[in-house]
């Protein structure tokens, strides 16, 4: 074969290996949020009257600031589970942040939130769609916190920001497996809730990268190569179960559906940049990537199909140059 028809074949080839490439990407889901403008206190319907006064005060609501209930019969269509509940008494107080804040959670009363951590609840809410907003959360009895995060999306739709369906749905099953991940792992030595939390935070940053460098799209390979060396980065590789990661993975292709603002992104960035900063002697040794994401993004098929392009490239240019 000549060479100018080995350069013919080679480029068709790799064309066709881009298409079929792009046949397994996942398709863009946008989401539509916005920022709350006001506070809001979102209080649990269970509360009595001197019980939600004790919550205002907990939580340091300011006179005048609007108010929503958060309803028992509601929770199954907000949090979109099938879970039976019976009761809601966590409660949440929002006030909108400055830009480029991004999505900061204090949970006043530790004792009482049982299952949900701060970090847990800033990953949801910013995959749900949530940028610049202080969530301060509370209880005046032991309860896991989902009433809580109901009313963060409450306090969206109350406000005419309906978030996307889909963002919600991912979203709690975020909740779900952090929660249960982190359970699971609790007191393993080098384990800790922030320093899984902000590994997926990376791996979030690291999927909507790769996603503008391929026209919006993502395959399922690289964001099974992503996941796993984002984990190890963060010397959880050998700690967390092949179960945990193959969740994780599964969790993070739903998330690679969904599209993102600048802003969201910003939010993920802001979100993983403080707890490596926060996070403790775990997070110190982390080789974090914030601000150099391209090099380590070109993993997997994708990073492959660049190198031969480069490639090829090259060739062209020791052939004509």
């Amino acid at each position: 074969m000549n060479q100018r028809k080995w350069i013919k074949n080679t480029v068709l080839t790799l064309a066709l290996s881009g298409l079929m490439l792009s046949s397994f990407a996942m398709p863009s889901k946008k989401v539509l949020a916005d920022e709350l403008k006001d506070p809001v206190f979102a209080y649990g319907e269970s509360l009595t009257a001197s019980e939600k006064e004790r919550t205002a005060e907990l939580l340091s609501v300011e006179q005048d600031n609007k108010e929503i209930i958060v309803k028992i019969n509601e929770l199954n269509d907000i949090l979109h589970n099938s879970y039976d509940y019976y009761q809601v008494y966590s409660s949440v107080y929002l006030k909108p942040g400055d830009t480029g804040e991004g999505v900061r959670v204090e949970i006043v009363t530790p004792e009482t939130i049982t299952k949900i951590t701060p970090a847990q609840y800033q990953n949801a809410a910013i995959t749900a769609g949530a940028v610049n907003l202080t969530i301060r959360i509370a209880s005046v009895k032991a309860v896991d916190g989902s009433g809580a995060l109901a009313g963060v999306y409450k306090a969206f739709s109350d406000a005419g920001f309906e978030l996307p369906e889909e963002n919600v749905i991912v979203a709690q099953e975020e909740l779900q497996e952090t929660s249960d991940i982190s359970e699971e792992n609790e007191g393993k030595d080098g384990y800790s809730d922030e320093l899984l939390n902000a590994a997926i935070a990376e791996i979030k940053a690291q999927i909507q990268k790769e996603k503008e460098e391929n026209g919006g799209d993502i395959n399922q390979v690289n964001i099974t190569n992503i996941v796993n060396n984002v984990l190890n980065n963060y010397n959880l590789g050998d700690i967390l179960s092949e179960e945990n990661k193959e969740k994780l993975i599964e969790l993070m292709k739903k998330f690679g559906e969904l599209e993102f603002t600048e802003a969201q992104k910003e939010a993920i960035k802001e979100f993983g940049k403080n707890l490596i900063e926060n996070g403790g002697n775990l997070l110190d040794d982390v080789k974090s990537t914030w601000d150099n994401l391209d090099e380590d993004v070109k993993t997997g098929i994708a990073g492959f199909f660049r190198s031969i392009m480069e490639a090829i490239g090259n060739f062209f240019k020791g052939l004509f140059g």
